[in-house]
């Protein structure tokens, strides 16, 4: 399994977070939100993660949302450049990795943030999105050269982040949402195709020996629950409806290394 993790760090669930939906009437639970996240957390922990904790921005309703903040490899951290209305998330969880990781930061101009960025066995992807330019991708690049990784570019239309329609499970399978992406783009053998109206299910994490999906897309869990079957892993279906009010998912809460 590519880069196995040891370590997530996740974010602590700002109390602005479901104000700032309310105002897009986004009804959010912050009491459901919490506890999904709790469950979430002792899922890493019980996979064998260790976890670190960055608390939370009120100023930043976004910020559980930590993946999006930098991208990771090995004991090196590329700080990310984001949307200006989350822009400034990144202080707190740069500080928090300054101990353990080799910082690098990119040029105000380029824009990319981590949901855009998925890495399988051989190659990393990178989603040209609203939230990610070419100079974003080009920076990636140049912070990838030294470990010999490839980036290949992927246009992303539909969905906000490249993750939001596909993520990597491992065994050179990919979970995709049919019709999203240009699939040859991709080195991966096989491809588990998301359900008519579960395009949501696309986001999923393989932590060695485990495989995290979201629970409430039903007809595409059980495929996966079929694959963690035959791949002897464990199968962790969990409730994220309280994130995917916000357009995120699981990937989106911690980032690992």
């Amino acid at each position: 399994m590519i880069n196995s993790p040891t370590h997530a760090l996740v974010r602590s669930i700002p109390r602005s977070y479901k104000d700032y939906y309310a105002k897009k009437n986004i009804d959010i639970s912050y009491g459901l939100a919490e506890s999904q996240h709790e469950k979430y957390i002792q899922t890493l922990k019980d996979a064998g993660l260790k976890i670190s904790t960055v608390p939370a921005d009120e100023t930043k309703p976004d910020c559980v949302f930590i993946e999006d903040t930098a991208i990771i490899w090995q004991t090196h951290a590329l700080i990310t450049r984001m949307n200006p209305v989350r822009d400034g998330e990144q202080a707190a969880v740069e500080e928090t990795l300054k101990p353990t990781h080799t910082i690098t930061h990119m040029p105000s101009v380029a824009k990319i943030e981590g949901g855009d960025v998925l890495h399988t066995e051989n190659t990393t992807y990178v989603g040209l999105s609203a939230r990610t330019n070419s100079m974003g991708a080009e920076c990636l690049k140049n912070f990838l050269k030294k470990f010999g990784r490839p980036v290949v570019r992927v246009p992303v239309e539909k969905c906000l982040h490249l993750k939001s329609g596909v993520t990597y499970i491992g065994d050179n399978t990919l979970v995709a949402v049919p019709g999203w992406f240009d699939m040859s783009l991709f080195d991966a053998e096989n491809i588990i195709y998301t359900k008519e109206g579960e395009e949501g299910a696309a986001n999923c994490m393989r932590i060695p020996n485990n495989l995290l999906v979201q629970s409430q897309y039903p007809k595409t869990a059980k495929l996966l629950e079929h694959f963690a079957a035959d791949k002897g892993l464990q199968f962790h279906p969990l409730d994220t409806s309280e994130f995917v009010k916000a357009d995120g998912a699981l990937t989106c809460l911690s980032l690992l290394w």
